[in-house]
């Protein structure tokens, strides 16, 4: 005589692997959706830095990601009428206060090597500048470069605080940069870093 298994116990127990499988999928999701931020009265916050800036109406937020690095997001911002794209970089950490203008020194040296293969990548001297943003100790530089034929600039400001810290990066042609930067520096000049 063969055993049989009534159907409802093969239905229970897929039935009861489902629920599992919905509550690793929302616990994935939530888990991700503290990477994201919110924009809500023309201010962006940060979830997980708790960084924030306003972003006047002429600039959307074209996408929110994961950064190479550990730890960072990146987000994709554009002007809607210039079309004009923007990088914003986050990232959360402790930072001892006395260690953070050392670290600052280091900047354009790091991004010139992340930038090898940016043709002729090289930081305008004049347009060095160590200052403060929102309390925070800040640095801003242009760089130019050539890309197919053309001449750019990056325009890279970094803004950091003992709990996170963030770099705001436009790259445009050179004989835009004036404008770009009159678009761009009140997203800068917003920022609040923890």
């Amino acid at each position: 005589m063969t055993k049989r298994f009534p159907v409802f116990v093969f239905v229970s127990l897929i039935a009861a692997a489902i629920p599992v499988q919905a509550q690793t999928s929302n616990k994935a999701q939530s888990a991700e959706a503290q990477w994201f931020g919110t924009l809500e009265n023309g201010v962006y916050h940060h979830n997980l830095t708790g960084i924030e800036f306003a972003l006047p109406t002429d600039w959307v937020i074209a996408s929110q990601a994961p950064a190479s690095q550990r730890g960072a997001q990146v987000l994709k911002l554009k002007n809607s009428i210039s079309n004009e794209v923007a990088t914003v970089w986050l990232k959360r950490r402790n930072a001892d206060p006395a260690d953070i203008q050392p670290l600052m020194s280091g900047r354009l040296d790091d991004k010139t090597i992340q930038r090898n293969n940016f043709q002729g990548y090289k930081y305008r001297t004049e347009s060095v500048q160590h200052t403060t943003i929102g309390g925070r100790p800040a640095l801003t530089a242009v760089a130019d470069y050539v890309s197919t034929g053309q001449k750019m600039v990056e325009y890279v400001t970094w803004v950091d605080g003992e709990k996170s810290r963030v770099v705001f990066v436009g790259r445009v042609p050179a004989s835009e940069l004036a404008d770009f930067q009159a678009r761009f520096d009140p997203v800068i000049q917003s920022v609040v870093v923890p």
